[in-house]
């Protein structure tokens, strides 16, 4: 019997290494503009300026967006500017959502000085607003809140978070059911830090996961 020669065995291993990759599935970034790069502008879709709600806090909060080429080795990158006493907010562009479906956000962040909590929310339109109106958070009430994560420290993590966990309660999907966009919001609560400071995110990306959510009984 013949052995095998190496060569052969290599070339198997790619053929295979190659079929595979073309199997598998491109995973959709559900977030519109996510690398920044957008041709209307860096944080076209994003959610920055919070004049309309009159919020003491949160006025003039877009002039602290800005978007940086390079910072840290990462490229295309958001920053937040914090300043002292303030609530400084920032949302990602609104995403279309179906009961039931699960997603899940990971990006890196870095923090300076402050604390960032960062978590999903779900909203549904006003009363009195059609459907058939370009949808925008002054036009929206939010209807379900998920549980947040902390970021804290000056060296870049990588973290997630997800909307909704893989099991609900029917109190919570009482409230999920109500939602129609979903949007991943980032903010430092100005009444705890009485300091300036900074956050960093990049390589932000929202994907929809294979499970539904499932109600507990």
């Amino acid at each position: 019997m013949k052995r095998i020669g190496k060569g052969v065995v290599w070339l198997c291993a790619w053929v295979l290494a190659v079929s595979v990759s073309r199997a598998a599935p491109a995973v959709t970034n559900y977030c519109y503009n996510s690398d920044f790069t957008s041709a209307k502008g860096p944080l076209d879709g994003w959610h920055t300026d919070y004049d309309w709600t009159r919020n003491k806090h949160q006025m003039g909060n877009h002039k602290n967006a800005s978007v940086l080429p390079v910072f840290r080795a990462k490229e295309k990158v958001l920053k937040m500017a914090v300043p002292s006493g303030f609530e400084t907010k920032v949302e990602t562009p609104l995403i279309p959502y179906e009961p039931g479906d699960r997603y899940e956000c990971t990006f890196d962040i870095c923090v300076e000085n402050v604390a960032v909590n960062i978590l999903f929310q779900g909203y549904n339109l006003k009363p009195g607003i059609s459907p058939d109106e370009t949808p925008n958070l002054q036009n929206l009430r939010r209807m379900y809140k998920a549980e947040y994560v902390t970021a804290k420290g000056a060296v870049w993590k990588n973290m997630r978070v997800t909307i909704p966990n893989e099991k609900v309660s029917p109190v919570a999907y009482s409230h999920l059911k109500k939602v129609r966009y979903i949007t991943v919001l980032m903010y430092v609560p100005g009444a705890t830090y009485f300091k300036d400071g900074n956050f960093y995110v990049t390589n932000l990306k929202i994907v929809k996961l294979p499970e539904k959510a499932r109600v507990t009984q």
